[in-house]
């Protein structure tokens, strides 16, 4: 199986000029939890769900910038690579969230730790059936 295989919706973005109070809100519209931030089609940061809680935590402003608490230049892996290398590179990187590219360094998707987990059941399923 490839990290292709698991994504099953379009990534949601974010350009350069976001705040905290817009990420939030797409996050909450698209129930997912982090938005990939953008310069064209190309990721230059992520920022999740965690990254809110330090921020608020921290007592930021709504209206800060995404770029004052966003990770710059994510993780990536290829759409085509094998979900174990993926998965392995998650845990080695303790991150919960990938940003998944093609060849030309475009953004394709995102896979969490979740689209990881449900596709490790799906196999060890598939092998216990055998």
């Amino acid at each position: 199986m490839i990290v292709r295989d698991l994504i099953k919706r379009k990534p949601v973005t974010a350009g350069l000029n976001a705040t905290l109070s817009d990420v939030a809100k797409l996050m909450k519209e698209n129930d997912v939890g982090s938005v990939v931030i953008t310069e064209g089609n190309r990721p230059v940061g992520i920022i999740t769900e965690r990254d809110l809680v330090y921020a608020v935590a921290d007592g930021l402003s709504p209206e800060t910038p995404v770029t004052k608490v966003m990770s710059y230049d994510p993780v990536k892996v290829r759409q085509d690579e094998d979900v174990s290398s993926a998965l392995s590179l998650m845990v080695s990187r303790n991150i919960r969230h990938l940003v998944v590219v093609n060849d030309e360094g475009d953004l394709v998707g995102v896979v969490s730790s979740k689209d990881m987990l449900k596709a490790v059941g799906s196999i060890a399923l598939d092998l216990a059936i055998w």
